[in-house]
């Protein structure tokens, strides 16, 4: 790497470790990261960025939006960490895939894996302000924008909470039984409603949480304790 060159390269799992937690300390403004599943081991997990610098920024005012690949939501522990940054005021949004790991800071400067299916000694391409870097804030924009935005719902909320509230005992069947896997018209028939109430119901629920599919919508129900009780009419087939 020569001074002043637009693009370093960094190789070995302790450089790049050293250069993202600089980069994050420098921060002023705005820190976006986007985090596919992990393939390779990581140099740096975002629990131990978040135990690292995350807090410091947070009281420096750095706005930190990051965009998931939905698998992370497959790991209980990982969901419930999530869901904790989110409370703390981090804006992360889920998207179905996430093309790249990449780390933007102040869009001055980009972190990414040289090859993210690399085995043995990472290697990762610094990239300063260039075509290259516009090009990969342009693809995080775009990913961000269209994500569903992660809520800072967990398990079991108590009285008084307003997601809580919300939930009429009809909602609270229709989402139970979509989760044991009964279909719309199922549920129709077990509740003895229409099909498309059903569907009715099960899209204004969508639209309240901000789910753009029916699996965000069972995430969010899960975390928020909306399966906490046995639907009164559910079938003896799908009792526990």
């Amino acid at each position: 790497h020569a001074a002043g060159a637009p693009i370093e390269v960094l190789s070995g799992a302790a450089a790049i470790r050293r250069r993202l937690l600089s980069m994050q300390n420098q921060a002023v403004g705005e820190v976006c990261t986007m985090l596919p599943p992990r393939r390779v081991p990581a140099v740096l997990t975002f629990v131990e960025n978040h135990d690292e610098v995350e807090h410091e920024m947070a009281r420096r005012g750095v706005v930190m939006r990051s965009v998931i690949e939905r698998d992370w939501l497959k790991h209980p522990e990982t969901a419930t960490a999530l869901a904790t940054y989110v409370a703390e005021g981090q804006h992360i949004v889920v998207a179905d895939k996430v093309p790249i790991k990449l780390i933007i800071v102040d869009r001055r400067i980009a972190l990414l894996p040289l090859d993210p299916e690399r085995e043995g000694e990472p290697m990762a391409l610094v990239v300063h302000r260039t075509g290259l870097l516009t090009a990969l804030g342009s693809l995080f924009d775009e990913y961000f924008e269209k994500g569903w935005r992660l809520g800072a719902s967990v398990p079991g909320p108590g009285p008084g909470d307003p997601g809580q509230a919300r939930l009429e005992p009809v909602d609270r069947q229709i989402v139970a039984l979509l989760h044991v896997g009964l279909t719309d018209a199922a549920i129709a028939r077990q509740l003895g409603m229409g099909h498309r109430t059903v569907q009715r119901r099960l899209h204004a629920l969508m639209a309240e949480v901000g789910a753009a599919t029916r699996f965000q919508l069972g995430w969010h129900a899960a975390r928020s304790g909306w399966l906490d009780e046995t639907p009164t009419n559910q079938p003896e087939s799908h009792r526990s």
